[in-house]
């Protein structure tokens, strides 16, 4: 087992005096993971080792275009997954979509926008997570939820987030409940945003929307004016992934968009402010780490604190990777398979990014063929 870094000691223990601890003998022991694909975080260096591409949209790889928003923050929203909250809006106009488990087999989606005040109807919004925090904090967006975990809460804390950078949902200036899906649906169904009704919220509560130095890129991305970069490992056409026995997905590339569709719950995931035009991505990252549960039993504690094995997908063709991240500060990194610690040169486009649970690596199938480890 890992030794726990400073910060994440902290954090637990700011968490035991906010929730109490319950017995360790409480919490499941975490998946097994192979050997050469796991080390220490305190072995992680925590800096880039590439040079930001100057002039693009550093969430994308794509030219800034003309009504940028320079010196500006983005916003991360999370938004509810559940079978009973489909469909969902905003998701196809992300420039980043994460997706992780949450609880209960459940997985939650956060859609990072870099220009928040344009963004689309977005929703239905849903609460923090630990583990989608992050991932939120090394992009410097600003942060768009309703409610949170005690662990999230916490880590949010922490990082002087509330007041500045989260919009909590005690901000009702910033959502709307959609009162004709409420006729039918639970409330947690049914909360909302905008573009301009962010926009405004953000003004009147005074958060911290200014960034006055170069946003930090995503990835390592290629150079919108050079050649798309081929993935080197195989032709990806068809992508399964289970999350759990509640959640699973496929992945289709389509090649007259360049782009994988998403099929989840066995129905194409559509969007809904798209006029239900299916969930697409140029990019697609499937990052294997250890799940296992916090001391409640209940909440999923996914390990983001080190490195791990990872496909990335793009063009129809695929690629094995490395992830490594480490504190909670740090930026997600993908990462060549041979050990260097140099960055993999990632196409530009909308990117979806998939942490995935270790014991659920044997469901995982590339063109209906288990993948080896």
């Amino acid at each position: 087992m890992k030794r726990p870094t400073c910060f994440l000691f902290a954090l637990g223990m700011a968490v035991c005096l906010l929730a109490g601890c319950a017995p360790a003998g409480e919490a499941p022991a975490p998946a097994a993971t192979p050997s050469a694909t796991r080390r220490p975080a305190e072995d992680t260096p925590a800096d880039l080792t590439y040079t930001a591409l100057p002039g693009i949209n550093p969430y994308t790889g794509l030219p800034q275009g003309e009504n940028y928003p320079a010196g500006k923050r983005g916003v991360a929203v999370m938004i509810n997954n559940v079978k009973g909250a489909l469909p969902q809006s905003g998701i196809n106009s992300a420039d980043l979509l994460y997706e992780m488990i949450t609880e209960g087999g459940v997985t939650r989606l956060m859609a990072v926008y870099r220009d928040y005040a344009n963004m689309p109807v977005v929703g239905p919004i849903r609460s923090a997570r630990d583990q989608h925090v992050q991932m939120m904090l090394p992009l410097e967006c600003l942060y768009a939820h309703i409610g949170g975990s005690t662990y999230a809460n916490a880590l949010l804390d922490v990082f002087h987030c509330p007041g500045y950078r989260s919009l909590d949902g005690k901000y009702r200036n910033f959502y709307w409940i959609d009162q004709e899906r409420r006729k039918t649906m639970d409330q947690d169904y049914c909360v909302y945003t905008d573009g301009p009704t962010l926009a405004a919220a953000l003004d009147k509560f005074g958060m911290d929307t200014e960034y006055e130095y170069e946003m930090p890129q995503a990835f390592r991305f290629v150079a919108a004016d050079q050649p798309a970069r081929v993935l080197e490992d195989g032709e990806a056409g068809e992508i399964y992934l289970r999350f759990s026995s509640y959640t699973d997905c496929e992945f289709r590339y389509d090649p007259a968009t360049g782009r994988y569709a998403k099929w989840e719950f066995g129905e194409p995931q559509v969007d809904e402010a798209a006029g239900g035009a299916q969930y697409q991505a140029d990019n697609l990252f499937i990052l294997f780490t250890e799940i296992a549960r916090y001391p409640d039993g209940v909440l999923s504690q996914v390990d983001l604190s080190g490195q791990g094995y990872g496909y990335y997908f793009c063009d129809g063709r695929y690629e094995r990777v490395r992830w490594m991240k480490g504190a909670p500060s740090a930026p997600l990194r993908i990462l060549l398979l041979d050990g260097t610690e140099e960055d993999v040169l990632v196409n530009p486009g909308q990117s979806y990014i998939a942490m995935v649970g270790l014991d659920q690596f044997e469901y995982f199938r590339i063109d209906g063929q288990p993948v080896e480890e």
